[in-house]
């Protein structure tokens, strides 16, 4: 019979957790799930029970033979490595029993506090913190300093090793309901002296609703550092700067000896200058001794004072030299910009390339729509991530006159830095601006002119500007309305006669014309008989 998926997954995942916490997690689970029914398979009466023998089985074996594998890897090692004793050595050998990685810690953690009784897992036992002491009186944080030229914090490298390493460590401490965490962090303090790692099991079936303000609490009692956590474990590094006892108490006696030297220094500092007494009745040549004393008086009987010329003539030295400063600044400063707004060479492409570029730009689907807030940071950018992928960009422009196009198109080749291929009108209102990268194309770090319009201003600017364009335009069709009723119906007529030719005026001019023609036509011929 096929098992479904769902089913082979959740017994796998059950048998490692059997192989990972002994056989007494299987009767614990199963006692669990009598109100629930989702691990039917580890009865006996269940159809799935030999599937879940089987895997048991299995997975024991191969761990077995790995096992085999890695105890004849080790032995053979040692016999490469030791020289074949002899037989008095080996009579003589006494065989010490072998101490197991649980023993030692079992050993550690008899000293710390009460066990956990009810753990589920296997061993050790981890100590239980609602069984340690909550307040503990005097408690202050360890002293920590960090060694010379060692980094503070850990990298990545040292991180993850030593997050797999306390993945399979057994936990240390069964924390539960308790919120008194000084007689734990004493308690862990003093395991970091024998191991670098602390993990910490959050007991089961208890609410841990303020786990982040624990961990918060632990890292401030502790000063240690939280290397992670998940809803069943606490991962905590002593640091780098973790002391032992001993080190400790040693660096902060010499940190008090230090202290009451420099005050005994002081101190006798101060009765020294206590007896000496200053003498008042100085002799006035010592007032003259040494370097800025004679500097001074010299100064005072012969220095030169500035007149109002000197002073002048000064002010204006550093007036000039001022100018000149910030002129040279002002020069740096255009410089940059010419150089950073220099514009692509319009004879950089030949005609037969022009042509070919707005053929193939005309013909693009993918083009930018420019609309009515003209020219700002936004398109330019747009057009820099065009040419990350084409050579050519295709502006869409909705506009009334041709001129209007002409100079959103010079303003885009400026500030992009292409050239400019051809602005052409695809329909009634829009027209379309091809412009190529050009040859010497190098994309720019900040895509986003600062000197530009930001998408809102300009939008802001636009709205004036509109609405004064409206005003003009009503003022001029009002200027025309009154030209009209002031000239009357006969001006207007009279204009409107003047500006189109009648039929005697069409008459009179042809005569006019056969008539030059005529006299053009004699005077050559007079011109060319005497010839």
């Amino acid at each position: 019979m096929e098992l479904p998926s769902d089913v082979k997954r959740v017994v796998e995942k059950i048998v490692e957790f059997i192989l990972r916490y002994g056989k007494e997690f299987e009767v614990v689970l199963a006692e669990q799930d009598r109100q629930f029914g989702r691990f039917l398979f580890l009865l006996p009466s269940n159809q799935y029970h030999p599937y879940y023998l089987k895997v048991l089985q299995k997975i024991q074996e191969v761990n077995i033979i790995k096992l085999c594998r890695y105890m004849l890897y080790k032995d053979a090692e040692t016999s490469l490595e030791k020289p074949e004793s002899t037989a008095e050595e080996k009579k003589c050998t006494v065989h010490q029993p072998e101490t197991k990685y649980e023993d030692e810690v079992d050993k550690l953690l008899e000293g710390l506090g009460p066990r956990y009784t009810d753990w589920l897992g296997c061993d050790p036992l981890p100590v239980d913190t609602d069984m340690l002491l909550g307040f503990v009186p005097g408690y202050e944080p360890p002293f920590r300093i960090l060694p010379f030229r060692v980094r503070p914090s850990l990298d990545q490298r040292e991180a993850i090793a030593l997050r797999r390493l306390a993945k399979f460590l057994p936990p240390h401490f069964a924390l539960g309901r308790s919120r008194q965490l000084q007689g734990l962090a004493v308690a862990m303090i003093k395991l970091w002296e024998r191991s670098s790692i602390a993990k910490i099991a959050l007991k089961r079936g208890v609410q841990l609703t303020t786990s982040e303000r624990l961990v918060e609490e632990l890292k401030k009692l502790t000063r240690g550092m939280l290397l992670s956590r998940n809803k069943n474990f606490l991962f905590f590094y002593r640091g780098k700067r973790f002391l032992s006892r001993d080190v400790s108490e040693t660096l902060l006696e010499r940190e008090r000896l230090a202290e009451f030297l420099q005050d005994e220094e002081e101190q006798a500092r101060l009765r020294a200058s206590a007896i000496i007494i200053p003498r008042n009745d100085v002799a006035e040549q010592s007032r003259i001794a040494g370097p800025l004393a004679e500097t001074l008086d010299a100064n005072a009987k012969w220095g030169t004072r500035l007149d109002d010329r000197h002073k002048e003539k000064l002010m204006r030295e550093a007036e000039i030299v001022r100018h000149a400063s910030l002129l040279r600044k002002l020069e740096d400063k255009l410089a940059f910009v010419e150089e950073f707004l220099k514009p692509a060479d319009p004879d950089s492409i030949t005609d037969e390339e022009r042509f070919m570029f707005r053929k193939l730009g005309l013909r693009m689907k993918a083009f930018l729509l420019l609309g009515r807030r003209g020219v700002f940071d936004g398109p330019v950018e747009n057009m820099h991530l065009h040419w990350k992928y084409r050579e050519l960009v295709k502006i869409v422009v909705n506009a009334i006159t041709f001129d209007q196009v002409r100079k959103i198109a010079l303003a885009l080749e400026a500030e992009s830095g292409g050239v400019l291929v051809s602005v052409d009108k695809i329909s009634r209102k829009k027209f379309a601006i091809v412009v190529f990268l050009g040859k010497d194309y190098q994309r720019p770090k900040i895509l986003r002119r600062k000197h530009l319009l930001t998408k809102r201003k300009a939008l802001a600017i636009l709205k004036p500007m509109s609405a004064l364009q409206s005003k003009v335009d009503k003022l001029i069709s009002k200027l025309e309305m009154d030209d009209v009723k002031h000239q009357g119906d006969e001006a207007l007529y009279d204009r409107l006669d003047s500006a189109y030719p009648t039929d005697d005026d069409s008459d009179e001019y042809e005569e006019e014309g056969d008539e030059a023609y005529l006299e053009s036509y004699g005077s050559e011929d007079e011109t060319k008989d005497p010839i």
